[in-house]
């Protein structure tokens, strides 16, 4: 194998980063990562034929202790690349991936290692995953020295303590019951005493009917219906925009070494929670011949002093500017996984030649937190 000279080396452009497991998603995890990308010399033009490269997991973004080491021949075609991380050199995914934060190093044909680290993102942590967001779709739940608390049919089977509510407070009144019956008529009124007979004369007339009695008092009312049933709670509502910060102005123009361009925002994450990320600034160049070799990524930093500057994603590479052209360039992003805090976050990047990139104008740049 023919190595690339060490000058040559010190400015290669590693492209996008991406670590997935072999596979498919529903098969079992497997042992080894997919690293995919594309590598370019220090004049922007991509790197062709097999090199040797060292890839390192770590620790921490810098120094830290080596927690996994392979070397791989990769065959370059036109700068892309396709690696299998664990196929000589077996990850022990309880020890590299025990959901500490966990940082890639690489190595290209001997030169020393590239930085910025990459942080190795949620995906490969999926090998030792404890936990499940979203839908899941069991035929039935069981529980360790339980046993079945969901059974096949939906049906909960497990300890029905708790489940049932306090009692609801007591429902309206009954409606009032329908009115007694009538009571009985009263006794008629005497009847009128008959007239002597008189001798040998008609037969006295008869006395008039006695009055009717007065109508039976109402019947009580009837006893209050039993108060209705509690009815369900309903579900929880989905969870909100908790804050949102915006802002624009000039920022700083790119620059050699990877760096904020363009304006940035503070925004302070509790645990569990994630931040939208939207940002745009116009660049260009006013050199003849134009700019090019622009590379750019969505990134954080820690508000802690000494914190590093991370990108996130794969970036963008190899943007270009005519001649007194300036156009937008910009990134949309969600930073999530991040421990509680605050943080800076914009775009950033850097330029093989960033003198030429001085065409610049304003970026707008907003974030929210949800």
């Amino acid at each position: 194998m023919t190595s690339l000279p060490s000058t040559l080396l010190a400015s290669v452009a590693l492209a996008l980063t991406l670590l997935t497991p072999v596979g498919e998603a529903n098969a079992a995890v497997p042992g080894s990562l997919t690293h995919q990308g594309r590598l370019f010399d220090d004049a922007g033009d991509p790197i062709s034929g097999p090199l040797e490269v060292v890839y390192t997991i770590y620790d921490a973004s810098s120094g830290g202790s080596p927690l996994w080491t392979e070397t791989l021949t990769i065959d370059f075609d036109d700068g892309y690349f396709s690696a299998e991380l664990g196929a000589t050199a077996a990850l022990d995914a309880s020890v590299v991936f025990d959901g500490s934060a966990r940082f890639l190093g690489v190595a290209i044909d001997g030169d020393t290692e590239m930085t910025p680290r990459g942080r190795v993102g949620s995906v490969p942590y999926a090998m030792v995953a404890n936990d499940a967001n979203g839908d899941i779709n069991p035929a039935s739940v069981s529980i360790p020295g339980v046993g079945v608390v969901i059974d096949s049919d939906g049906q909960w089977v497990g300890d029905p303590s708790g489940l049932v509510g306090p009692a609801g407070p007591a429902g309206p009144a009954g409606a009032a019951g329908p009115a007694g019956a009538a009571g009985p008529a009263g006794p008629a009124g005497p009847q009128g005493v008959a007239g002597p007979a008189g001798p040998g004369g008609p037969q006295g007339a008869t006395g008039p009917a006695g009055p009717t009695g007065p109508t039976g008092a109402t019947g009580p009312t009837g006893a209050a219906g039993p108060a209705g049933a509690v009815g369900p709670a309903g579900p929880s509502g989905p969870s909100g925009v908790l804050s949102f910060v915006a802002t624009s102005g000039l920022g700083n123009a790119p620059a050699a070494a990877t760096a904020f361009i363009g304006p940035t925002v503070n925004v302070t994450l509790g645990a569990g929670q994630r931040s939208h990320l939207v940002i745009t600034k116009a660049l260009g160049s006013n050199v003849v011949g134009g700019a090019s070799g622009l590379n750019v990524y969505a990134c954080y930093q820690s508000t802690i002093g000494g914190s590093p500057l991370v990108t996130q994603g794969g970036g963008m590479f190899g943007l270009t500017a005519a001649q007194s052209q300036r156009q937008p360039v910009g990134i949309n992003y969600v930073f999530s996984g991040l421990a509680a805090g605050t943080y800076t976050i914009g775009m950033c990047g850097s330029a093989f030649a960033p003198a030429n990139w001085n065409n610049n104008e304003w970026g707008y740049v907003s974030a929210l937190v949800f």
